[in-house]
């Protein structure tokens, strides 16, 4: 994650003094929350996406969700203003995770590509609900490192990957978030397209997975979640547009259950 600008840790610094803070992991779930601010965008791009974000409630609903289910030992602050890119990161010190307007914009961009069919403001209408359903799995993903780095919780494989695992955790809790989950695989695949022409080397070196097996992940752990729900998103003679291969199918039932059991482990003092 790139470090956050000098300015943005002076303002998670000031929520920290107001009580956000709080450092280290405790014992069991705590009363503390996932609390969402804005500040003033920049640029009338950003105003559009803050406007946007606040106005449909996107990360408030976000955390209210992700905190119905696990305890944190004190609020945690999900700071949403204009950066430099276009970035979502979880800051350690200060703690807070942080939600760049740009963001947003990007993926509007993204999606605005894909969303072809129907009226414009039907088109409109679907880039929005994608808007959203993005937006919460990247307040899941930067939740994930937030509740390893608080807790003090192990990783034995790549801290970005456990990050994706429990947000697809989240995503698959009810139909609604299943939804924003299928938005977040679409985006992935859309990203995983446009970097076949990127520099191969950058992307082999980040730290994340690359955008086509955050893809191929999301989907297997999805369809692992409910099988019968996304069985057409296996490839098989009967269904060849499937864009799951059936070889990688057979297993997501029990990688779902592997990463489902792992984090339900380490989270298990903190579920409410």
């Amino acid at each position: 994650m790139p470090f956050p600008r000098t300015w943005a840790i002076a303002l998670l610094t000031t929520l920290a003094l107001l009580g956000f803070g709080v450092p280290s992991s405790t014992a069991a779930p705590g009363p503390g929350v996932l609390v969402v601010s804005y500040e003033p965008a920049e640029t009338e791009a950003d105003q559009a996406e803050q406007r946007f974000l606040e106005e449909n409630q996107v990360l408030e609903s976000a955390a209210e969700h992700a905190s119905s289910l696990i305890g944190l030992p004190h609020d945690l602050p999900v700071v949403a203003m204009s950066c430099d890119e276009a970035n979502a990161y979880w800051s350690p010190d200060p703690q807070g995770i942080v939600f760049c307007y740009g963001l947003a914009g990007a993926y509007r961009a993204l999606f605005e590509e894909l969303n072809t069919e129907g009226s414009q403001a039907q088109r409109a209408r679907a880039t929005d609900d994608d808007v959203i359903g993005i937006s919460n799995s990247i307040v899941f993903h930067e939740l994930g490192h937030a509740l390893i780095d608080v807790y003090d919780l192990p990783a034995t494989g790549r801290e970005e990957d456990a990050a994706d695992q429990l947000a697809t955790l989240l995503l698959s809790a009810d139909s609604v978030h299943q939804d924003y989950a299928v938005s977040a695989i679409e985006a992935w695949g859309a990203l995983a397209l446009a970097a076949e022409e990127g520099d191969a080397s950058a992307q082999l070196a980040d730290e994340h997975a690359l955008d086509a097996q955050r893809y191929y992940n999301a989907i297997c752990w999805l369809y692992g979640s409910d099988p019968d729900t996304y069985q057409g998103v296996v490839q098989t003679e009967d269904n060849p547009d499937g864009v799951l291969p059936a070889a990688r199918a057979e297993q997501c039932p029990d990688e779902y259950t592997q990463i489902d059991e792992a984090w339900s482990t380490l989270l298990q003092p903190y579920l409410k």
